[in-house]
């Protein structure tokens, strides 16, 4: 928390010695109901014997208002496979594979001037193909927002239902400062999020900065080498810094690398728990 506000207080101060305003930020989203496809890859290990993973994963977001831009309606369906790699010499019983695909359905209202809601609920598939015993899960998050300061600072209070065996549910609270256009702090619970606008290669095109603190992981059903079926949770805390490029319209990519630390594999069933050490993340994506 200290560290983000002292790069918070610095951002600050470099944004004051400019002389002229900003210019406003770039449109991430388009006036229709396609609007971004995602595509996305990254990996996370280390040298040593802990668990390395790779990932890929591609969303479609689609867009529709209901009768204007202060109501709208979301569908994003996505597929994610994660690649696991045990030790060589350890006798880890992870599966190879794990996927992960589901629907998103985004609702968003503006109640009045300073407050609204906003309700997202995902069910999907999340297992290794090989059972379907709870491998049907549903993701949940409502959050009330209210406007401090119109265009500058929100509060947002809720719930998150990750509907995870290892984290069924947390509070979702925090604040959205952005003191200027080019800096923006989400400072949220389970995520955060602090970026900061460094260059606009073009009128219609902007570059910039960001790290963000999260809980990562997932559960998935899978069946273990004795034939049985279980819940096999991963997670850890993550650390990352990035780059990002974004065109009117949310088009562009981004490149990040960072840290996994607190890392842990636990099994529901067998009680089963294991720890390993902290891991470098690189992530990279193109959205379109």
């Amino acid at each position: 928390m200290r560290h983000l506000v002292l790069i918070t207080a610095l951002l600050l101060t470099l944004h004051e010695v400019t002389a002229e305003e900003p210019p406003p930020t770039v449109r991430r989203y388009r006036q229709q109901a396609i609007q971004l496809v995602t595509t996305s890859g990254g990996w996370l290990g280390t040298r040593d014997s802990g668990l390395s993973q790779r990932h890929y994963e591609v969303t479609l977001r689609t867009g529709v208002p209901l009768g204007s831009f202060s109501r709208i309606l979301g569908l994003t369906p996505s597929f994610r496979t994660d690649f696991l790699q045990p030790p060589a010499v350890s006798a880890l019983d992870v599966p190879r594979e794990v996927h992960e695909a589901g629907l998103s359905v985004f609702y968003r209202s503006e109640l009045n001037e300073r407050w609204s809601a906003m309700g997202i609920v995902r069910p999907s598939f999340r297992g290794d193909f090989t059972t379907s015993d709870n491998a049907v899960r549903v993701f949940g998050l409502g959050l009330l927002t209210w406007k401090a300061i119109p265009d500058e600072l929100s509060l947002s209070f809720g719930a998150v239902f990750l509907d995870r065996a290892d984290l069924p549910l947390l509070p979702a609270v925090g604040l959205r400062w952005q003191p200027t256009t080019d800096v923006q702090l989400d400072l949220q619970f389970p995520k955060s999020k602090l970026q900061w606008r460094v260059a606009r290669p073009e009128s219609d095109s902007e570059l910039w900065v960001y790290a963000t603190a999260e809980i990562g992981g997932n559960t998935w059903a899978v069946t273990r080498a004795n034939g049985s079926t279980d819940e096999m949770s991963l997670r850890d805390i993550r650390m990352r810094a990035g780059i990002e490029y974004v065109m009117d319209g949310g088009s562009g990519w981004f490149v990040e690398t960072g840290w996994a630390f607190r890392r842990r594999l636990e099994y529901e069933q067998s009680q089963t728990e294991v720890s390993f050490s902290d891991a470098m993340l690189i992530r990279a994506g193109l959205r379109y």
